[in-house]
C-alpha cells in the first residue's frame, strides 16, 4: 500500500499567498508574504525529502515500516521524531514486513510506543560495517530514543551495543539474543539503511533484565518495597557477579557480619554515571562505598577490581532504561567504606552529567571519560562478551541481593 508523502507532514504543509495579493499589498504584508513564501519552501523541501525516503523503503518492501510512519505522523512526538531525520547523517535499522507482522495489537495500536520503537532504530550519524568493532568489543551507538521513561544522565539518548562478527556483517547485541545485520547499506540521502528481520527490542527496566537473565534475583525483588526507587535512579553502572560466583564464596560470606556485606553490595555499584565498556578504563570510577574501581585487559579478556579482588567481566553492556549491567565471574570481596568519598563522586557524577554535551558518534573511551566519576584509573577501553553465562541465574539469599545509592543514602534490595 502506498502513502502520500504528505500525511508525515501535517504541521508543516503552508498554503502560498496568490501573486496578485502580493502585488497589492504594503510593504510589511510584502514581507509577511515573503517569510510565507520561505515556509512553504521549506515545507516543499521537506515533502521531497520524505517523498525520496518513502519511495526507497517501499522499493524495498518495507510497506510496513511505511505505514508505522504513517500511523505516528500526526502525533505531537511522532511528527517531531519524523522530522529528526533530515537533521544530520543516520543510520535506519528498517525492520521488514515479516518483522512487523509478529508485533502484537497492543503495540501496532499504541503510536507512542511504536514512536519508541522507531526512535530506537535511529542511530545519530552514519555507522557501516568496517568502522564497528569486533567482537568480542563492543560500539556503543547513541539513537534518537530519549526520555519518555528512558532516563541517563544528562538527558542522553538510549545506545544500541553493536559487535562485528567478521564477513562484511555485525550484530545489535541485546540481552536475549543478537540481531543479525546485513553489512550491505542502502544509502538514502543523508540516511544510511539496513534492513533487519525482527524489531529491536527497547531497553527494559532493571527487574525485567532480572527476570530474564536472574530469575531468583527478580523473586527478591518483587518481595521488597524497593523497586520504585531502583527503577527511577538516573544512571547506575552494577557489575553483578554471576551464580558461580556467588556459590563459590557463601561460606566466607556467612562469616561475615551484615555490616560487612553491605560494604561489599555497595563497592558493586557506579552511582550517577553510566559506564559501558568503552568507558571502563579510561575514567575515574569510585563505587556507592567510596572506593575506587581499577581495570585492566589482556588477551584473555577484561577484569575489574576493587580492593585484593579481580573478577573478569564475561559479558558487558547489558543495557536498561537507566544505566548498564556488567555480569562478572568473581565476587569482589572489598569491606572498605568511604562515605565521603562515594557522596563526593556521586555528586562530581551529576554535576558533570548537567554540563556535558552528548556526542552524536559511538560512545568512545574519551566521550565515557568526560562523565566519570572520582578516585580511580584504568588501562582499557575494551568490551567483552560471552553468548551464555556460567551457572545460569544468580542464587536467591542474602548475598544474591543487589544494592545501589539513592540520594546518596545506601539502600539494600
Amino acid at each position: 500500500m502506498r502513502f502520500a508523502p504528505l500525511l508525515l507532514l501535517p504541521a508543516l504543509v503552508v498554503a502560498q499567498s496568490s501573486s496578485s495579493a502580493s502585488e497589492s499589498a504594503s510593504a510589511s504584508a510584502s514581507a509577511s508574504a515573503s517569510a510565507s513564501s520561505s515556509s512553504a519552501s521549506g515545507s516543499s523541501n521537506s515533502t521531497a525529502y520524505l517523498t525520496q525516503v518513502l519511495g526507497a523503503l517501499e522499493a524495498a518492501n518495507l510497506t510496513s515500516l511505511v505505514s508505522v510512519a504513517s500511523a505516528i505522523a500526526n502525533t505531537s512526538s511522532g511528527a517531531a521524531f519524523l522530522g529528526q531525520l533530515a537533521s544530520g547523517n543516520k543510520t535506519v535499522f528498517a525492520p521488514s514486513n515479516a518483522a512487523f507482522a509478529n508485533v502484537s495489537t497492543d503495540v501496532s495500536s499504541n503510536t507512542t510506543l511504536l514512536g519508541q520503537i522507531l526512535a530506537y532504530h535511529i542511530l545519530n550519524n552514519t555507522y557501516s560495517a568496517a568502522g564497528i568493532a569486533s567482537a568480542p568489543n563492543h560500539t556503543i551507538a547513541r539513537t534518537v530514543l530519549d526520555g519518555g521513561g528512558f532516563d541517563l544522565p544528562g538527558n542522553f539518548s538510549a545506545p544500541l551495543v553493536l559487535t562485528s562478527t567478521g564477513n562484511g556483517s555485525f550484530e545489535i547485541v541485546q540481552a536475549a539474543s543478537n540481531i543479525s545485520v546485513n553489512g550491505n547499506a542502502t544509502v538514502v540521502s543523508n540516511l544510511n539503511i539496513f534492513v533487519i528481520d525482527q524489531l529491536i527490542a527497547l531497553p527494559p527496566n532493571i527487574s525485567t533484565v532480572a527476570g530474564e537473565l536472574f530469575p531468583s534475583l527478580a523473586g527478591v525483588i518483587g518481595q521488597t518495597s524497593l523497586l520504585a526507587p531502583l527503577e527511577s535512579a538516573v544512571g547506575v553502572t552494577i557489575f553483578a557477579p554471576s551464580n558461580d560466583a556467588i556459590s563459590g564464596i557463601t561460606a566466607q560470606l556467612g562469616q561475615l557480619n551484615s555490616t560487612s556485606i553491605t560494604d561489599i553490595l555497595a563497592n558493586h555499584v557506579i552511582n550517577g554515571s553510566v559506564v559501558y565498556s568503552t568507558g571502563l578504563g579510561s575514567g575515574n570510577y569510585t563505587s556507592a562505598g567510596g572506593e575506587p574501581f581499577t581495570f585492566a585487559t589482556n588477551s584473555t579478556g577484561s577484569f575489574v577490581t576493587s580492593a585484593n579482588t579481580t573478577a573478569q567481566i564475561i559479558q558487558s553492556d547489558v543495557i536498561t532504561n537507566n544505566g548498564v549491567v556488567h555480569i562478572i565471574n568473581q565476587v569482589l570481596v572489598n569491606t572498605g567504606s568511604n562515605p565521603s568519598a562515594a557522596a563526593s563522586a556521586y555528586s562530581s557524577a551529576t554535576a558533570a552529567a548537567a554540563t556535558s554535551t552528548e556526542p552524536t558518534g559511538a560512545v568512545t573511551a574519551t566521550s565515557a571519560a568526560s562523565t566519570a566519576s572520582s578516585s580511580s584509573s584504568g588501562t582499557t577501553s575494551a568490551g567483552h562478551v560471552v553468548a551464555s553465562l556460567p551457572g545460569g541465574p544468580l542464587m536467591a539469599g542474602v548475598v544474591s541481593v543487589l544494592g545501589l545509592v539513592i540520594g546518596g543514602s545506601w539502600v539494600m534490595l
